[in-house]
């Protein structure tokens, strides 16, 4: 495999880093809120043969700078492919960044050959909300403006989950996640101000998405999420949901190894004449 590029693409005022590796078709991850592009190096490190995967931080998050002017995610996410020179790619995005994972294919249908969307809600789908125990606790912390305790309690609501206690996760996992989010949530009110979504939005345009989707959620995430999650998977991929053992809210992290398994054999196909 070949050595892992690191670079920026121009996009507005902004300049969306990205890391770049292996040799063949692109194709491009998009991270999760609690998270940066960090979160796919357990796919690094194991690309496959015929390959070039792409990771992006969106802005505020990692190393991207959030600015001042407005911009949206999956405008960001286009000025890295044409950067690259990269005509298609399947989109791989976890939680809003399956998010950004569609609205790329609604915003560029001709540049986006799939989609695999990772703890993804359905567009429009009304579900009971799941209010974790955590979160009283976090919004408390997160207005007295401690950004180290909103971290780490998102890290138990996402990382831990639902149905299993800390003791049950990689404490590694857990810690990467709280160092991801501890930034973007000191910006969180800001950033809300200047994204702009898509309009018409994806909840009315569904019926536009017609790519070729995996949908993947963590036996462990929540139940509300994993609801959506479900109707998105019939929606879109006619198939059931790929459910991943051992894993919440971030199954490239939590479960690589079946997680690369699935995503690895999903992304194969697109090589078959």
């Amino acid at each position: 495999m070949s050595e892992p590029h690191t670079g920026h693409a121009r996009s507005g005022h902004a300049r969306v880093p990205y890391d770049t590796v292996g040799e063949g078709r692109g194709e491009l991850f998009v991270h999760a809120g609690v998270a940066d592009r960090r979160m796919w190096d357990p796919q690094f490190a194991e690309v496959p043969d015929g390959f070039r995967f792409v990771r992006i931080d969106l802005r505020g998050y990692g190393s991207c700078e959030l600015g001042v002017t407005s911009f949206s995610n999956h405008d960001d996410a286009i000025a890295v492919l044409d950067h690259l020179h990269i005509d298609e790619a399947v989109v791989v995005g976890c939680s809003i960044g399956g998010g950004v994972a569609m609205d790329v294919a609604l915003a560029a249908p001709d540049r986006v050959a799939g989609l695999v969307l990772i703890g993804t809600k359905s567009p429009g789908y009304e579900v009971e909300p799941y209010e974790p125990p955590q979160w009283p606790d976090l919004v408390e912390a997160f207005e007295a403006g401690d950004f180290t305790r909103v971290a780490e309690l998102d890290a138990e609501i996402w990382v831990v989950g639902h149905g299993r206690t800390i003791d049950d996760v990689n404490r590694q996992v857990f810690d990467l996640v709280v160092e991801m989010d501890r930034g973007p949530t000191s910006i969180e009110t800001r950033r809300v101000e200047l994204t702009v979504p898509i309009h018409p939005p994806r909840a009315k345009r569904m019926d536009e998405v017609f790519e070729r989707t995996l949908v993947v959620v963590g036996e462990h995430d929540l139940p509300d999420i994993k609801e959506s999650a479900a109707h998105l998977a019939e929606t879109l991929s006619h198939h059931e949901l790929v459910v991943i053992p051992g894993a919440a809210h971030l199954p490239p992290l939590e479960n690589p190894l079946e997680f690369n398994r699935i995503l690895f054999g999903f992304l194969r196909g697109f090589l078959q004449p």
